[in-house]
């Protein structure tokens, strides 16, 4: 559908749709299906490698040649950005929040290795260093650079539309296995993998409702992110899509203590799904998605004849620098 929109290919696409049958059954649900976007394949997979794909065509079509974008230190979009950096040849500035820490894990050791150079804010929340974007592009601009810049999440019309595409994908599959949701669960952090979704099952009439499981906010604010993500992308695409009032369900209920940090509910879903399915999930979004899925079937909401997809989004460098929290 936007095969018009300029576009680098780095994922392994489309990726697999399979049925979770071991914790189906343990939860009750006789159609409990995955989508792995965790195996999209740049850098170890992730949601964000369909988006950079649109993204960083458009910084080449810019005339760019600096890539920079902000998220927390263990950030799964500035891994996945560094290394479409890598790939496709540009310099890449991260701007994480947080204190440069002790020692180099997980996401955090991956942009390295990829060439990213790192700039630490220790007193920001990550979604607050997209304010300081305008200013450091300036700077960046001074020194004879050309700067791109992305949000944090690549939470852009761009990189929404990137899962309005995937949800075409999705369908694609749905008519192959004979499998047709009714409620998909998904992590929601900064909101333009939900906008995407909300947006593509709409254009392809698909009759499934999405919840977003917020791992970061409160669910009137990401809510209002998300609306406004999906006005945006109407507004740049008319082409594509047409104004509409998208059905936008949050759940908020498994913030924990805050983003980034593991609850021993989390903690239950991670080893859940890698006993019974093989999977892994990560302590930052997609085992947040894992606990509600599990409370929504304990609870009754997901009953036996619900058919239900959980959509990895990735993350799994993550789960490795929480060793220390699991056995002891």
């Amino acid at each position: 559908m936007f095969d018009d929109v300029p576009r680098e290919r780095y994922g392994f696409l489309p990726t697999p749709l399979h049925k979770m049958g071991n914790l189906g059954e343990s939860l009750g649900i006789d159609n409990l299906w995955i989508k792995r976007d965790d195996l999209t394949g740049l850098s170890v997979g992730g949601n964000k490698t369909r988006k950079l794909e649109f993204i960083v065509a458009d910084a080449k079509r810019a005339g760019a040649d600096t890539l920079v974008t902000v998220g927390g230190v263990q950030s799964n979009h500035c891994r996945q950005t560094a290394a479409a950096a890598a790939v496709t040849g540009f310099r890449c500035i991260l701007l994480l929040a947080g204190a440069e820490p002790e020692y180099v894990t997980g996401n955090l050791l991956l942009d390295k290795l990829y060439g990213a150079e790192i700039k630490y804010f220790p007193d920001d929340e990550f979604l607050e260093l997209n304010n300081r974007l305008d200013e450091i592009l300036e700077t960046l601009q001074d020194f004879g650079l050309t700067p791109y810049a992305i949000p944090s999440g690549a939470a852009m019309p761009l990189g929404s539309i990137a899962y309005a595409e995937a949800m075409f994908e999705l369908k694609d599959q749905m008519e192959t296995w004979n499998f047709n949701p009714k409620k998909i669960v998904v992590a929601a952090g900064t909101g333009g993998t939900l906008a995407g979704m909300i947006l593509g099952a709409h254009v392809a009439e698909l009759d499934v409702e999405i919840v977003g499981v917020s791992v970061v906010s409160k669910a009137l604010e990401l809510e209002e992110r998300v609306r406004d993500l999906i006005e945006r992308t109407i507004h740049d695409y008319p082409q594509y899509f047409e104004s509409f009032e998208p059905k936008i369900t949050i759940d908020d209920q498994f913030l924990g203590e805050g983003y980034g940090l593991m609850s021993d509910a989390g903690r239950s879903a991670i080893e859940m799904f890698a006993k019974l399915e093989s999977i892994l999930l990560d302590p930052v979004y997609t085992a947040k998605a894992g606990t509600a899925l599990i409370r929504m079937a304990l609870s009754g909401e997901l009953n036996r004849e619900t058919p239900t997809l959980f959509w990895h989004t990735g993350g799994n460098p993550e789960l490795y620098t929480h060793a220390d929290e699991f056995f002891t």
